[in-house]
């Protein structure tokens, strides 16, 4: 089989519209978890959504075995020859590669330097550890055991003011191996359902146990998005709503499909088609219908290009006082209705009835979310992987 590039982990870089921090003599060591067996390795470099040039001055790789914990050699980063890594305003460009034995059972560590000034505005964010970790460090420890860590809200505070806390990841948002082996990558596309990571964590856990060195999982979700509409704007918000990004059908191909093609894909969206245009009092409120075209749009992309597209109905957000949730709620079941009776049993699974409070099938079950109704917490988004598992990857 012909060697190919596939994203071992992929996540969204979050448009937020503004500085959101700045880095200056920082190191940023990241570690990501893998699940692919191959000879090489390289890294998309992250300055998309930025007015300025991102200057790194030296960055290093290397694998850690996650059996052993034993670290290979630091191997330097380059690109288009230069250990100096600069990558223009607004773009992602791929490292050149470093060609080196990589195990399914090795995690990966990326090291970057930030000598000069960085005005950061754009990240990729989860509020969980299990796949990615990220820190930051004062000072260059690009090779070496870092010490000396900075707290987060020093470099982002924009991010430090939102309810869920976050790990960040500036300057990069893919690690690929150069592999041989007949491998199937996974697309999960979403709101902040999949983009905090509280049920894909799970999910990928799940499936690089079962098939270790056979799969990968990537991360398409974008939390505050909606499926058929882009980001309110929100006057008086730092970067005025941007963050929640284009509408789903418009940006599905951009953050699933660059660079590879998903054999499959997971669509858990459609939370905020049925809330915001309430909450931010919009002038135009989606219907169920409106929203199921939305969805539909998305997975014919998705089946054009030849992947596998499964789909979900929504998890219950009601029964929690607000004003608006009623009328989000109503629209939420009417949503799920469509996908019932207009899927075949073998492509779509039913996350509501799985999570849905048996006396008050408006409400998520207590103990499964984060106390706003909404979030499935660890033992939620566990109790979906293994639902989303089970019923659509037995095998691969």
């Amino acid at each position: 089989m012909m060697s190919k590039w596939i994203p071992s982990w992929r996540y969204v870089p979050i448009n937020y519209g503004q500085e959101v921090g700045v880095f200056e003599n920082i190191t940023q060591k990241c570690v990501f978890s893998n699940n692919l067996s191959g000879q090489g390795l390289r890294f998309r470099l992250n300055n998309l959504h930025s007015e300025k040039p991102m200057r790194i001055r030296h960055g290093s790789a290397a694998l850690r075995n996650r059996l052993t914990g034993r670290l290979s050699p630091w191997m330097p980063l380059t690109l288009e020859g230069s250990e100096e890594l600069a990558v223009e305003p607004d773009s992602a460009v791929y490292s050149d590669e470093i060609l080196y034995p990589v195990s399914h059972e090795e995690d990966v560590i990326l090291s970057l330097y930030f000598e000069d000034r960085y005005s950061v505005r754009s990240v990729c964010t989860t509020s969980t550890w299990h796949s990615w970790q990220s820190v930051q460090y004062t000072g260059d420890f690009t090779r070496t055991e870092a010490l000396g860590y900075t707290v987060k809200p020093q470099l982002v505070p924009v991010l430090a003011m939102d309810p869920y806390p976050n790990q960040f990841a500036a300057g990069v948002c893919e690690v690929s191996v150069l592999t041989d082996d007949d491998v199937k990558l996974i697309g999960l596309f979403g709101d902040s359902l999949t983009h905090m990571s509280y049920f894909s964590d799970p999910l990928t856990t799940v499936l690089y146990a079962r098939f270790p060195g056979k799969c990968a999982v990537i991360n398409g979700g974008i939390s505050g998005n909606r499926i058929g509409k882009s980001h309110p704007v929100l006057k008086g918000v730092p970067g005025e709503g941007r963050q929640f990004g284009p509408a789903g059908r418009d940006r599905f191909q951009r953050d699933l499909y660059h660079g590879a093609r998903p054999d499959y894909v997971f669509i858990l969206e459609g939370v905020n088609d049925c809330s915001h245009s309430i909450v931010f009092q919009e002038p135009d409120v989606p219907g169920a219908e409106d929203i199921f075209e939305a969805l539909q749009d998305v997975v014919r992309q998705g089946r054009s290009l030849g992947s596998t597209v499964y789909v979900s109905t929504l998890p219950p957000f009601g029964a929690f006082g607000e004003s608006w949730r009623d009328q989000a709620e109503a629209l939420r079941c009417a949503y799920n209705d469509l996908i019932r009776s207009r899927y075949d049993a073998g492509g779509w699974i039913d996350l509501d009835r799985l999570m849905r409070d048996p006396d008050d099938p408006h409400r998520m079950q207590e103990g499964m979310h984060l106390g706003d109704g909404v979030h499935p917490n660890w033992t939620g988004g566990a109790k979906m992987a293994r639902a989303v598992a089970e019923k659509f990857f037995r095998t691969l």
